[in-house]
């Protein structure tokens, strides 16, 4: 099938096509690529870290992972909303990430959050008009659930104290609740002009 053809599909087929690539993606990375290949797990526990070491994620867990598994598959059909508001909320917990991991860690090759965030901004500058504002309560909803529930199963995360990951959780979905918002302005002041 040819990226054409994969193109006229329903979105619901190719949304299905992209998070089954984006599953295998994972699971790759959580089964085939060493532990050490992702670098800040390398960085934080040390260049001979491996799957399964006491108090390292299962990083099939990480929404990182899935940012940078959905970033790839992103390139099978660029306009599929469902996949480009996944990614589009991920510009601030990647950037915060990014930004730490430049100024605190000294680490300048994290392809696994660095990768990800250039799609998201791409997203941002490119189909920022194609927005569903109301699309961040399901976002919202879906990651809360998802973080809490693999942060207290011990799956990811847990490596951090409860009250910095609230905090974290917090930071990020005031940023993600206010981006929405200022994009319904801009999208308000476009028209306007």
């Amino acid at each position: 099938m040819t990226l054409k053809k994969l193109g006229d599909l329903n979105i619901r087929y190719i949304t299905i096509i992209q998070l089954a690539v984006a599953l295998l993606i994972s699971l790759l990375f959580q089964f085939v690529i060493p532990l050490s290949w992702q670098p800040l797990d390398a960085y934080e526990s040390g260049y001979d870290v491996k799957h399964g070491d006491p108090g390292t994620n299962l990083v099939f867990f990480t929404i990182s992972l899935w940012y940078f598994s959905l970033s790839i598959v992103w390139f099978l059909r660029r306009d599929n909303k469902y996949i480009n508001h996944f990614i589009l909320y991920s510009i601030f917990p990647l950037s915060l990430i990014i930004v730490l991991e430049f100024s605190v860690l000294g680490l300048y090759y994290d392809y696994i959050h660095i990768f990800p965030l250039i799609i998201a901004f791409y997203i941002t500058w490119k189909k920022r008009d194609n927005l569903i504002p109301y699309y961040i309560i399901y976002y919202t909803i879906f990651f809360t659930v998802w973080l809490f529930t693999v942060y207290f199963l011990k799956l990811a995360y847990y490596g951090a104290p409860l009250l910095t990951f609230i905090l974290n959780w917090s930071v990020n979905t005031l940023l993600n609740i206010g981006y929405t918002f200022f994009v319904i302005y801009l999208k308000k002041k476009s028209r306007k002009s």
